[in-house]
Formats: structure tokens, sequence, C-alpha cells
């Protein structure tokens, strides 16, 4: 458990999906194609008409789909794709750039001319490549993480480094064989060419999942407070929805034992100090919670904003019921969005 926990908390995500899969669906085919010299692993839900490339975010692989993937077969063709890196897929360069080219030469080698590529945490970063770049290659985008924007710079002047630290958690791609912080580094760099000009608009129909309040409903909480089981984060705690999250949270808020077990399991020393002397020292919480609230917040909603504005009539936003976007609601709750997914993609045939 602490693995796999450890992994899903670096992104917010929940365990395991709650929802049960029709046994009728057809076998899902696990394959494996060569892209630009990389062996390249996907999963095939097969189905026939407009394509649906489904990607994963950091610390996953295709198989993170398995249950989902099927829902969307019935008039479409599924597919879920490793990254290079990730999972069984040979490994490659971690640049957003070079992940989102690798995107586009898969479809080229499977011969799919145009396909909606779906993806939610840091993939976000992906799909806004794809959508800026290869805008003839796509028939849509579906951010299942809403509005995310992981590409903002502002976190690199926060003196508690609690984003860096953070991002430091836990193991990563290829069992473990990629250290978390090279993968971080290599990525960092992405930045979206709408949030370096305003004059840069997107092209591509796009949907995204928002909540109750139009944004993604947690953008005033720090993820290291969180993970620490700060009190200062007890109140978006509560709003999480039942999940396997959910109580591993509340595990790490209320059983020091349960605490420090998941503190000793951190691999990185730095960040396995940084986060015992942050569940203790309340001083230091404060501090970051401050920094997040002055600086990261405002970036956070401005960005957003940006993104909006660079899809502009293209971009639907759906609200959905709830008090937060996970982004992780396909593997939890996919009755909440399957419908409107659905919806969305008969729309652009």
């Amino acid at each position: 458990m602490n693995k796999q926990i450890l992994i899903l908390l670096i992104a917010i995500l929940p365990l395991s999906s709650t929802y049960s899969q029709n046994e009728s669906k057809p076998h899902i085919k696990s394959e494996f194609v060569e892209v630009n010299g990389i062996q390249t692993h996907y999963l095939d839900f097969g189905g026939e008409g407009l394509t649906i490339i489904l990607v994963h975010s950091e610390g996953w692989d295709a198989n993170t789909y398995k249950n989902f993937g099927p829902l969307l077969n019935e008039n479409n063709r599924v597919l879920a794709v490793t990254r290079p890196g990730y999972g069984d897929t040979e490994a490659g360069n971690y640049e957003v750039e070079s992940q989102g080219d690798h995107l586009i030469a898969f479809t080229k080698v499977l011969g799919i001319e145009k396909a909606v590529f779906v993806g939610n945490s840091s993939a976000t970063k992906e799909l806004t490549y794809l959508a800026e770049n290869y805008p003839k290659r796509l028939a849509g985008i579906v951010y299942l993480s809403g509005l995310a924007v992981p590409w903002l710079d502002v976190h690199s002047s926060d003196p508690t480094r609690a984003f860096e630290m953070y991002g430091r958690v836990g193991p990563s791609a290829n069992s473990n064989k990629i250290k978390k912080e090279i993968i971080q580094k290599a990525r960092a760099s992405y930045r979206p060419l709408h949030f370096i000009s305003d004059t840069n608009k997107i092209e591509v129909p796009a949907m995204a999942f928002v909540a109750k309040n139009g944004r993604q409903g947690h953008e005033t909480y720090v993820a290291a407070l969180l993970w620490a089981g700060s009190s200062l984060t007890d109140d978006i705690r509560n709003t999480f929805p039942s999940s396997p999250l959910k109580d591993y949270l509340d595990s790490m808020a209320n059983d020091l034992v349960f605490r420090n077990e998941q503190f000793n399991n951190i691999q990185d020393s730095v960040a396995r100090e940084y986060f015992v002397r942050l569940s203790r020292d309340n001083i230091f919480q404060k501090e970051i919670q401050e920094f997040h609230i002055q600086k990261v917040y405002p970036a956070t909603l401005q960005a957003q904003d940006r993104l909006i504005d660079a899809y502009g009539d293209n971009m639907k936003l759906i609200r959905l019921d709830v008090l937060q976007i996970v982004g992780y609601e396909y593997r939890d709750t996919p009755e909440l969005i399957i419908d409107h997914i659905i919806k969305f993609l008969d729309d652009l045939k």
C-alpha cells in the first residue's frame, strides 16, 4: 500500500476505482509498437470510430485506465498509451515537448489521422502542448483535472521549497530507475505558448471539468501541508470525496504512528527530513501557507483565466456538483463524468 499511496499522493490521486466494470466489455489487448526507436506500450480497448487516446500522469502507465477505457468504446476506438520512460515503455526524454512529440508519432505509426487526447494532472502539460503545436492532428482535448496549470513558475521563488519537496516524495517512473528530481527538472522548463503571450490562441475543441465554484476548488491549499497532516488543511481535507485517498489523508492528519511510517518510507533523504520538520513546526507551516496565499494562489487563478481565454469559445467548462475536482474521478467516480465525455465526443463527430 505504501508505495502506491506515495506515488498517488504526489499528484493527489485516489487509489483504485469503486466503479464496477461491465464484464461484457471486450477483452483489453496489451500491445507494443516501435515509435522512433522506442518500444511503446499501449492498451487497445477496441471499438470503432473516433480515436480516443488516454494519457497517464506521473507515476502511472496505461494500465491506470484499464477500467475507464471500456466505458468509451461503444462508438469510439479507444487506446491508452504508456509514455516513454514509464511502465513498460522504453526510456526516452522526459521533456514535455519530447513526450508530446512522441504521442503524435505514436498516432502516425498506427495510421491515426486525428485523435481526441484525454488526460489529467501533470499530463495537462502534454495535452496543452499538443493543442498548441499539433492542432491539425487533434480532434479534441479533455482535461480530466479541469483547470490544472502545472506550468506555473511562481514556485521557483518559494523560500520554503514546499512545492519542490513535495515533488521529490515517493517512487518515480520505471520502477524508480530514474530519480524523481531528474524527471521533475526535465519537465519544469515547459511553458505553454499562451502563457508566454496572450496573443496565442488554441483552435482545438476542449472540455474541462470544474467544481461548483467554477474552479478546481482546491486552489487555496498547499499539497505539502496536506500530506504532512497539518491542521491548516483540515477544511480542505474534509471536502475530499469518500475514497481510499480521503482515508489515507485522515490517517496522515490524525495517526502519528502512521504518519511517521510514511515519512520513513520517503527515499529522498532531504525530502524526508523536510517533512519530518514540517509536520512538527507550526510556524514553518504558517510560513508556507502565507507564501501560497500571497503568491501562488493569485498566480494560479491568473493562469487558469489565461488558459480559458486561450481556448475562448473552443473551451467547454463542465461544472460538476462537487466541492473540488480531484482529477481522478475517472477512477473513483466515473459516473460523474462519463456522460459528459460521451456527449462531447458525439458532438465532435
